[in-house]
C-alpha cells in the first residue's frame, strides 16, 4: 500500500470510542475503550521485550507428596510475547494435576485474557514420569452482579457481571524426552537445560556457518513447543522433573526462565546481536550455580563434573572446601577428565571478575560430551588473601572456571597484584 508524506495512515490504529456530549452510550462503546486501553498496553509491554521482570520463582512445596504433587511460585511480574503484563501480588501453591477450576474463588474464570487473540489450549495430563514446563498465561473472569435497567439485558447470560477481572493461570507441558534421555538421571537436570537452551542445536550454530542463510531460525527444545503447545501469550517459568511413585525430584528454573529481551532488530543477525543470546548466557550461568547448591548438599567432595553435566557455561564458580569447615568441591576431582593447563589455578585480581562475567554471555557453554574447549582456572587475589587472615571470620574460598575460547586472565603482571599472588606466563 503507498501513502504520501503528511498523509495520515489510520489502517492499523488503536480504535477507541470517541466521547462527546449528548452522545448515546452503549455497552459495546465502553467495551471498545477498554479493548483500545488493552492494546495501547500491549504495545508497550511488547516493545520492552518477553520474560520474567522479577520474582515469580517456583519451588517445591513442603506439602507436595507422589500423589498431590505442589510447587509454589513467589510474588512477580512476567510479560508475553503477545504483550500481557502477568502478575502475581502474593505467593500461591501450585498443584500440577487438574482439579476444579477456581474451587473457592469468588471469580467466574474463562480461559484466555482480554486479547481476543490469545488461546492457550489446557495443560497436558502428568502421568507416569516425565520432564514438563510450567507456564504462565493470561485469564479472565467475571465477578458480583450488577443491576440492570432491563433495556436489553439478560440475566441469564452473565454479562451483567458487576466486575471483569484479568488474572493468569498456570498450565504444564510435556516436553516429551525420550526414554534413553529420562533413563539417565545423573545428567537429566544438565542435559534438560541445555535442551532448552539449545545449546547442541545446528540451528543455534547456523549464524557462524552462513551468516547470510535464513534469518532467526528456531532452536532449542522451548521453541520446538511454539505454536501448537506454547503460544505467544505463555511465559515460561520452570521445567519440573516428576518421577512415577517417587513425585517431583526437582524444580529448575533457569532452565526455562528468561529475563526479558527484545524482539531481534534487525532479524538477519539475530542470532548475533539480539538480546536473547545475551539472555541465554545469564541462564547458563545460574542454572549451573542452582544446581551446583543442590550438589553440594550431598558430598561435594566426590561430585566430579563429567558424572552430572553435559555442558558447563563459558564461566561459573565453584565453591571450594575451606580451612574453617566450610563445604565445597575439590577442584581436583570436580574437573577429573577434562583438559586444563598444567599450571592452574593461576591468580586473578577480583577487579577482573565482573569482565569476565560479562563477556562470557557472548560465549557458548563448554560442551563436555565433546570434552571441548579446555578451561582456565582461577584463583581471585583478594579471596585468597582473606583466607590467611585470622582476624576476620574467612569466606567460602572459591575457583573461577572460564571456557578456553575466552581470553587468558593469568598473564606474568607486576601491577596490583602483590608479588605472592602472581603469575608466571604459560610457556608458548
Amino acid at each position: 500500500m503507498r501513502i504520501d508524506l503528511d498523509t495520515a495512515y489510520l489502517e492499523d490504529g488503536i480504535r477507541s470510542t470517541n466521547f462527546f456530549n449528548g452522545r448515546l452510550l452503549s455497552a459495546e462503546d465502553l467495551s471498545q475503550e477498554q479493548t483500545a486501553h488493552e492494546a495501547a498496553l500491549g504495545r508497550h509491554v511488547r516493545a520492552m521485550g518477553e520474560g520474567v521482570a522479577h520474582g515469580l520463582a517456583v519451588s517445591i512445596s513442603p506439602g507436595s507428596t507422589v500423589s498431590s504433587p505442589l510447587v509454589t511460585v513467589t510474588a512477580g511480574l512476567a510479560l508475553s510475547r503477545a504483550g500481557h503484563a502477568l502478575e502475581l501480588l502474593q505467593p500461591v501453591e501450585v498443584s500440577l494435576v487438574r482439579g476444579p477450576s477456581n474451587s473457592g474463588s469468588g471469580a467466574t474464570a474463562t480461559a484466555t485474557g482480554g486479547f481476543e487473540t490469545c488461546s492457550p489450549g489446557s495443560s497436558d495430563y502428568v502421568s507416569g514420569t516425565g520432564v514438563y514446563l510450567l507456564v504462565l498465561s493470561p485469564a479472565s473472569g467475571r465477578e458480583g452482579r450488577a443491576p440492570v435497567s432491563g433495556l436489553g439485558g439478560n440475566p441469564s447470560s452473565g454479562c451483567e457481571a458487576k466486575r471483569r477481572v484479568e488474572g493468569v493461570r498456570f498450565r504444564l507441558l510435556d516436553l516429551k524426552l525420550t526414554a534413553a534421555q529420562l533413563s539417565d538421571e545423573a545428567h537429566l537436570r544438565s542435559r534438560v537445560a541445555n535442551l532448552c537452551l539449545g545449546t547442541s542445536d545446528a540451528a543455534s550454530r547456523a549464524w557462524m556457518v552462513n551468516p547470510f542463510g535464513p534469518a532467526n531460525p528456531p532452536y532449542g527444545l522451548i521453541d520446538k513447543l511454539r505454536p501448537a503447545a506454547l503460544t505467544s501469550c505463555d511465559v515460561p517459568l520452570a521445567v519440573v522433573h516428576w518421577k512415577a511413585g517417587v513425585g517431583l525430584r526437582w524444580v529448575d528454573a533457569w532452565a526455562a526462565r528468561r529475563r526479558p529481551a527484545r524482539v531481534a532488530t534487525p532479524e538477519r543477525w539475530g542470532l548475533g546481536l539480539d538480546d536473547r543470546r545475551a539472555t541465554e548466557g545469564e541462564a547458563s550461568f545460574l542454572q549451573f550455580q542452582e544446581h551446583l547448591d543442590t550438589l553440594r548438599t550431598g558430598t561435594p567432595e566426590t561430585v566430579r563434573a563429567l558424572d552430572h553435566f553435559v555442558a558447563l557455561p563459558a564461566v561459573g564458580l565453584l565453591p571450594l572446601e575451606g580451612m574453617t569447615g566450610a563445604r565445597g568441591f575439590t577442584y581436583t576431582k570436580f574437573f577429573d577428565g577434562l583438559t586444563y593447563p598444567p599450571e592452574a589455578p593461576v591468580h586473578v585480581e577480583g577487579s577482573r571478575l565482573q569482565a569476565l562475567l560479562r563477556m562470557s554471555l557472548a560465549y557458548p557453554p563448554v560442551d563436555l560430551v565433546r570434552k571441548e574447549p579446555f578451561l582456565w582456572l582461577y584463583l581471585v587475589h583478594e579471596n585468597q588473601l582473606a583466607q590467611s587472615d585470622a582476624s576476620a571470620p574467612r569466606p567460602q574460598p572459591y575457583l573461577v572456571f572460564a571456557s578456553g575460547y575466552l581470553p587468558y586472565l593469568g598473564d606474568a603482571r607486576s601491577d596490583a597484584a602483590h608479588w605472592h599472588f602472581g603469575n608466571y606466563a604459560l610457556p608458548r
